[in-house]
């Protein structure tokens, strides 16, 4: 492009048969999936779909489509595919949870098919389950210790089928009837065979790499082994997740073009003919998808360098996004769980997207920011590469995370802002580790000599992770953000229908002017509610966990956090960019089980505990303690702490912080008391020392259970509202009838987040004004 000129719009893509066909044969399988009829309801729908797609092939079909036709067969050969594969799938799971239902799990074979990761009930991961020497299908197998990848097991354990609820849909959307919970491994075997050596192989470089000494190594392991234990341990997996760069870890394409390319260079030297080159590379980058436990993402990457390299083979160019779209929906029609797995589906998505508008992002990009004028000059050649390296990185970077947006929001509920630069930033610095790794891997018969490679890993590792950690300490550097998955799809693919239909000549004038109406728009929003938050204490649904957000203007607080993950979604659907403080009562993990992730989307950096607990801290936040007698504001909010009265480790209920909330700004009050999971004696001893009295809201304590509360206290505190934080049907039973009795009995009306959903309770001149996210309310 010279100077002044300004960049030439692409051609309008062309969208295949086959893009068209894996969305749909994608939606179908998920829906199917997910609501799981009848495998013979699906079979004679798949029927009627193959016949109507027969009969678009007549003359008179053809002559009323009018050049159509071609696109209605293969529309309906994938619907009628999809369902059939959905029909096996389930009747496939059925059989497997007959099997295993009626005959004891140690009569089955157990074939772990990737890496177990742990958690608060164990190490959990994905099994295979083989039967009379015949793989049957998929369940998620649990045990005490990690079983390695590729490892058959025989196990005495118990078998539970999918419930219904959340986790169940999830586990039937990925292929698995079920969970194996290993109660004592009777016998294992290492996988055989080429398989076999390759994950050995795994092994021993993962054994070399030490993953648990730094966080430089844990990267390494992730990044050339796919092992990211050490990096979840490490915290380093939020971290990336923030900054928006955990592809670059995650094994792909990038990953395979590297290895491609040092395989090649290797292979330069010998004269082989194209075809034994091709196979020769093919090979070698098929055992790297294996060495990294084939994940889905790869095994997709690598289907389309197989498909790129037949094609140049036999003389014929390939089109890149039909290649991506025929690999995955193969995949899709050969494993229909697959479609469940996320790495799957933001791998297809980031391809297709990248094919089809790559181009004119790059076009957007270099209207909105043209090279300056003096990198257009012959003398400044190496920075013009690297000012187009920036750019490309930044297209392929803004492509891949719009349309991999409702997927991320959805499923995380958070959204990097630094993305693009963070691509920008690191990519190069991920890119000369993978290739130090890469060579480390290959050197792990001469330890000494792999000490040289490893320790130019260990330079460009710390450097990549101090460029990410002040990414990530940026203002904003990642929100929460709520979406629902097929709205927001839905609307995804109004937009790009609209953009590659209307496929307008871009200005700079233009372009600077709607990026600047949208970032309008968004800081007034940011503003309304970073600022201008309504005063409020808001019980929010995380399911079997508490956390109860208090606001007031410019001021938040969240008193725990929630089991796993759930309270990212709960903040971002209350427009929740900041938080000043994140209080733990207790060690639970339903209380902190969150605290990182709430850290991460709020920037919260500090965290309050009792006198003598010590939470686990995300990284940057430090720890202050409260203890009797302490008040934290919030805002015009007063929170004194009122139990305990002394020093404890925050491992029983008891050792609960209780916190006496109260409000008055002169026109609207409100008093309550918030109890984490303190029960009944901890309660009355507050109310003994006449700390707490009458009050207008009581967030009851122990998620209501039968031990909450006396009767007499509950008739003590004379609430208006009481509300309990439980998951939709727990296992606990709670809310517990009796808890709920005596709260009724003493005038309150009681609410339940697994019924109410969020509840706001805010202050008001006569008494508390209360909403639910579900319902009137009170």
């Amino acid at each position: 492009m010279s100077e002044g000129t300004p960049p030439e719009r692409p051609e309008r893509p062309l969208l295949p048969a086959a893009f068209w066909a894996l969305l749909l044969a994608l939606g179908c399988v998920r829906a199917s999936l997910a609501l799981a009829p009848d495998p013979r309801a699906l079979l004679g729908a798949a029927l009627a779909a193959l016949l109507l797609g027969a009969l678009c092939c007549a003359p008179p079909a053809r002559r009323l489509l009018r050049g159509s036709s071609g696109l209605a067969l293969a529309l309906l050969a994938a619907l009628g595919c999809a369902l059939a594969a959905s029909a096996g799938e389930l009747a496939r799971q059925g059989r497997v949870a007959a099997l295993l239902g009626s005959s004891p799990v140690s009569a089955f074979e157990l074939r772990l098919e990737g890496d177990m990761s742990e958690g608060p009930q164990g190490w959990r991961g994905r099994a295979r389950v083989v039967s009379a020497g015949r793989d049957a299908g998929g369940v998620w197998l649990t045990a005490d210790a990690p079983v390695p990848l590729g490892t058959t097991i025989r196990c005495v354990g118990r078998f539970s089928p999918n419930e219904e609820g959340e986790w169940g849909a999830s586990s039937r959307a990925q292929g698995l009837s079920g969970t194996v919970r290993a109660v004592r491994v009777l016998s294992r075997e290492p996988a055989g065979g080429v398989r076999g050596v390759v994950l050995r192989l795994r092994e021993a470089v993962l054994e070399s790499l030490d993953a648990e000494s730094s966080d430089a190594r844990a990267l390494l392991a992730g990044t050339i082994c796919a092992s990211t234990q050490a990096m979840s341990r490490r915290g380093l997996s939020d971290v990336f997740a923030s900054c928006g760069v955990s592809h670059l870890v995650a094994v792909s394409g990038g990953h395979l073009v590297l290895v491609s390319a040092l395989a090649g260079r290797a292979l330069s030297r010998a004269r082989l003919r194209p075809a034994l080159r091709s196979a020769l590379l093919l090979a070698l980058t098929g055992a790297f998808v294996v060495f990294c436990g084939a994940p889905a993402s790869a095994v997709r990457a690598w289907a389309m360098s197989l498909v790129a390299e037949l094609s140049r083979l036999a003389g014929r160019r390939a089109h890149p996004l039909s290649s991506a779209s025929l690999v995955a929906l193969g995949m899709a029609l050969a494993d229909p769980g697959v479609t469940g797995q996320l790495g799957y589906l933001l791998s297809v998505a980031c391809v297709c997207g990248i094919c089809a508008l790559g181009a004119y992002a790059r076009y957007a990009v270099r209207t909105l920011a043209p090279p300056p004028a003096a990198l257009l000059r012959p003398p400044a050649r190496r920075l013009a590469r690297a000012w187009d390296a920036a750019e490309e990185a930044l297209s392929l970077t803004l492509v891949s995370q719009a349309v991999t947006a409702p997927l991320v929001c959805a499923t995380f509920s958070q959204l990097s802002l630094v993305a693009p630069l963070a691509n920008v930033v690191l990519a190069p610095l991920f890119s000369a580790l993978l290739a130090l790794g890469l060579a480390a891997a290959a050197l792990v018969a001469l330890p000494s000599v792999q000490g040289v490679a490893l320790a130019a890993c260990d330079v460009v590792g710390s450097a990549l992770m101090a460029a990410l950690r002040s990414l990530a300490a940026l203002p904003l550097s990642c929100v929460a953000v709520s979406a629902d998955e097929t709205a927001a799809l839905v609307a995804l693919a109004l937009a790009l229908a609209a953009l590659v239909a209307w496929w307008p000549r871009l200005t700079r004038r233009g372009l600077s002017a709607g990026v600047g109406v949208v970032a309008a728009v968004a800081l007034a929003w940011y503003v309304r509610w970073r600022l201008f938050a309504p005063a409020c204490v808001r019980v929010l649904d995380v399911g079997q966990g508490d956390a109860i957000l208090v606001t007031d203007g410019a001021s938040a607080t969240l008193v725990d956090a929630g089991p796993g993950d759930a309270v990212t979604e709960a903040l971002a659907r209350n427009n929740v960019f900041h938080l000043d403080a994140v209080i733990v009562t207790h060690l639970h993990d339903d209380h902190t089980g969150g605290l990182a992730a709430a850290a991460a989307v709020t920037g919260a950096r500090v965290v309050m505990a009792g006198e003598g607990v010590e939470p686990p801290l995300p990284e940057g936040a430090r720890l202050k303690t409260l203890r009797h007698g302490d008040v934290v504001r919030v805002g015009r909010f007063s929170l004194a702490c009122v139990s305990p009265t002394g020093p404890v480790d925050g491992t029983e209920n008891a050792h609960s912080l209780e916190l006496a909330l109260s409000f008055d700004d002169g026109s609207r009050t409100l008093t309550g008391l918030l109890t984490g999971d303190a029960e009944r004696d901890e309660t009355a001893a507050v109310l003994a020392r006449g700390e707490v009295g009458d009050v207008d809201f009581l967030k009851v304590g122990h998620h209501g259970s039968a031990v909450s509360v006396y009767p007499e206290d509950a008739r003590t505190l004379a609430a208006e509202v009481a509300v309990a934080s439980a998951g939709e049907g727990n296992p606990y039973g709670h809310p517990d009838p009796a808890c709920v009795e005596a709260l009724e009995a003493a005038g309150s009306v009681f609410l339940c987040t697994s019924d109410a959903g969020d509840v706001c309770v805010e202050p008001g001149g006569r008494g508390p004004v209360v909403s639910c996210q579900r319902g009137d309310g009170p």
